[in-house]
């Protein structure tokens, strides 16, 4: 039995609704975190003097750090406990959101990049600890709604950031986003300390002298009965062979792949249009301040987008549903840059294309962590995300070129919408063969002859 097999599934206990809580919180802030230059570029842009391509790299730093939390320090998390890995990454935040606002028209935006590469560290480290613990602690009843609630949650941060923080930018510059950042990343640290219970899984594998007292201590809060021993791992040959070496084994190995390009291009449209959509309408209006009311569009979207499709993946199967909103994507996101930048006409389609794009982050995060046993969780949830980045990093750099090449918006947005129709084929591959393999499993042996020479 596994240890997830003690938590209960239908009226979920106090700890499990503070573990949720806590962990959909410290995604709120990371949207903020991630957002801040989405709303705050036609600031930059305008105190800089640089030109887009050079933009596109401040808000490509960000996804630069979140590549390296997702490869090379998430997987600490396996070994230092997640909890540990959620303080730590926390303070990396605050840390990032420190440095930015030292940048000046003299020194040029590389400390804003450096700024925003520290802040990225720790959003990618954390969001692969969070996602983990919240696949724990979830009972199977709500477990699509609050996975799509954690992606929504993105979004919920970057609402909160534009309506509140990014008016404040025009008469207080934009260093007060990230003064904001750093206060919030500080607070969030303390309660990430005092508050987030460990990975269960973790606890479990005896990687501490103390783990059973403190598994059973967290089963009594879920009013649970108490163990006499460790359960036995989820995987017995993952210690023997390595986390990293089990996430690209057999046919293990097929699924970190389809999910590795169908979440690479998923996060070469979405980072384009997140880092560029407000922006291109705040430059074509010459208005610094519509940037953030484009960025209330796309978080409102994604918000009541996520939840659609968290209340329908709960029913149909979130490996069936994602490639359908994925297409809806592609076209809703196409339509934006067709239709110009005229206001309120931009805002309405930004905010329908948010609606179906965002339910991509949904679907990766929770079909991710299922296709690994516990040792090698984190490392597969953050080699995926975290290898996605590619793709996120690309957008903002790439997208800048094309802007400064003369491309239009319907151009732009149509040729970027299009690898999400990737990210869709792969989620549909991955369910055809899951079903296949799930089939194969269930079908008897035949019976053996009971003749022989």
């Amino acid at each position: 039995m596994r240890i997830t097999d003690h938590v209960p599934q239908e009226k979920m206990s106090g700890l499990q609704v503070r573990a949720i809580v806590i962990a959909i919180t410290l995604v709120v802030l990371d949207g903020y975190d991630v957002s801040l230059t989405s709303f705050a570029a036609p600031y930059i842009e305008e105190g800089f003097g640089v030109s887009k391509a050079e933009l596109g790299l401040v808000m490509s730093g960000a996804l630069i750090g979140m590549l390296v939390g997702s490869i090379v320090v998430a997987p600490l998390a396996d070994r230092i406990g997640r909890r540990n890995m959620g303080v730590i990454s926390t303070v990396t935040i605050a840390v990032g959101m420190f440095i930015g606002p030292f940048a000046t028209p003299e020194t040029g935006t590389w400390p804003l990049v450096v700024s925003r590469i520290v802040t990225g560290i720790g959003v990618g480290s954390l969001v692969a600890v969070v996602g983990v613990i919240l696949s724990e602690y979830t009972g199977k009843r709500v477990y699509a709604l609050v996975m799509a609630v954690y992606a929504a949650a993105i979004n919920i941060g970057g609402l909160l950031g534009s309506m509140i923080v990014g008016p404040m930018l025009d008469t207080r510059g934009w260093q007060f986003g990230w003064w904001i950042g750093f206060v919030l990343s500080a607070i969030a640290a303390v309660a990430t300390y005092a508050l987030l219970p460990e990975s269960l899984a973790w606890l479990s594998e005896g990687r501490r002298p103390d783990s059973l007292r403190r598994l059973n201590a967290l089963l009594a809060k879920m009013r649970r009965p108490a163990l006499t021993a460790l359960p036995a791992p989820d995987s017995t040959n993952v210690e023997v062979k390595g986390s990293l070496r089990t996430v690209f084994t057999g046919r293990t190995g097929f699924y970190t792949l389809l999910m590795i390009v169908g979440y690479v291009a998923y996060m070469l449209s979405f980072y384009f249009m997140t880092n560029w959509a407000p922006s291109s309408v705040a430059s074509a209006n010459d208005n610094p301040a519509l940037a953030p009311q484009l960025v209330t569009a796309f978080s409102i979207g994604g918000i009541l987008g996520n939840v659609l499709f968290g209340y329908l993946g709960g029913r149909i199967g979130i490996r069936l549903l994602a490639p359908v909103f994925l297409v809806l994507a592609t076209v809703t996101l196409s339509l934006f840059g067709i239709a110009g930048s005229g206001m309120p006409t931009a805002w309405w389609t930004l905010f329908a294309a948010s609606f179906f794009v965002c339910s991509g982050t949904a679907a990766f995060y929770a079909i991710v962590p299922t296709l690994y046993p516990t040792l090698a969780r984190s490392t597969g949830f953050g080699v995926v995300i975290g290898v996605g980045r590619f793709g996120g990093i690309a957008a903002p750099v790439i997208g800048g070129a094309a802007f400064d090449a003369g491309w239009g918006m319907a151009a732009a947005f149509t040729v970027f919408s299009l690898p999400m129709l990737i990210a869709g084929v792969c989620i549909l591959a991955l369910h055809l063969s899951r079903r296949r393999s799930d089939a194969a499993e269930a079908r008897p042996e035949p019976a053996l002859s009971g003749t022989s020479a």
